[in-house]
């Protein structure tokens, strides 16, 4: 008998606020931000995850995405001796959908980012790019962000556990706790040799403590779960293995908000993604 896993992943449900970044300047510590000189449907903008504020050594996705066009060349940023390109640029796409009033829209973006770094805390620039389509160019102002001293290594805290839960759909639940903002976030964790994303996360702060939150839902008669790159401003972070006796079934299933999809393991290389 072939051996048989079962395993859940939902979308990302990301908790974020959208600031314009003349709003950062006051401080905000969670959003993301969002940048534009205009107002069009088709507009270009920046996309920085500022969740529990920017801190310096933290590995960031920084973004230039072009709404609802493609675009035919590019002027890259040139960026200064404060903030460290780790990888990029690399392409970035992604669509959308929003039902507002019952009316249904659709959108999507075009464009690059970049793996950075902020080297120093204090005041940073965000360098300008810009685009052509057409005759017409779009252009994302040059920015300037607030960093955060980098994470104390020594404060850091997570912890890894996995619980089984009755009348669900799924039989276990992996929740990941920490007291900082890890760098991939979310951060991803392996269950059962199969890499995985956080079905739900959250974000509190309480009396200057930070709480981050990832929940993981799958089904199986055995599991082995396991943080991949759980990392704070480039420095790994060690969490122990959790593992039960592994069953001798293999089956796996993928779990998007509202839709259910079920696969044989040999055809999981056949998944179409469902996108809400």
């Amino acid at each position: 008998m072939t051996k048989r896993t079962s395993y859940i992943e939902g979308r990302c449900i990301r908790n974020r606020l959208t600031v314009c970044l003349l709003l950062l300047s006051a401080f905000l510590p969670v959003g993301r931000v969002h940048a534009s000189n205009t107002t069009d449907s088709v507009y270009f903008h920046i996309e920085l995850d500022t969740l529990g504020g920017l801190r310096a050594g933290q590995v960031l996705q920084l973004t230039y995405a072009l709404v609802n066009s493609q675009f035919d060349t590019a002027s890259y940023p040139v960026f200064n001796d404060s903030i460290e390109v780790l990888s990029g640029p690399k392409p970035h796409k992604r669509e959308s959908c929003s039902i507002i009033n019952g009316v249904k829209s659709n959108s999507y973006e075009t464009g690059f980012y970049y793996l950075v770094q902020f080297k120093n805390s204090g005041e940073a620039r965000i360098p300008a790019a810009s685009v052509k389509v057409g005759s017409r160019t779009y252009v994302t102002p040059e920015q300037r962000v607030s960093v955060h001293p980098a994470v104390d290594m020594d404060a850091v805290k997570c912890d890894l556990k996995v619980e089984q839960l009755e009348g669900s759909y799924a039989q276990y639940c992996v929740t990941l706790t920490c007291n900082a903002r890890p760098d991939q976030n979310p951060p991803l964790v392996s269950i059962n040799g199969k890499t995985a994303k956080p079905s739900s996360n959250s974000y509190s702060k309480s009396n200057g403590k930070e709480k981050y939150v990832y929940r993981y839902y799958f089904t199986s008669n055995g599991y082995e779960v396991s943080c991949e790159e759980l990392t704070f401003g480039g420095i790994p972070y060690p969490v122990k293995l959790r593992k039960s006796k592994m069953g001798n079934s293999d089956f796996l299933l993928e779990c998007n908000i509202g839709e259910i999809i079920s696969v044989e393991a040999s055809s999981m290389r056949n998944i179409q993604r469902l996108t809400t």
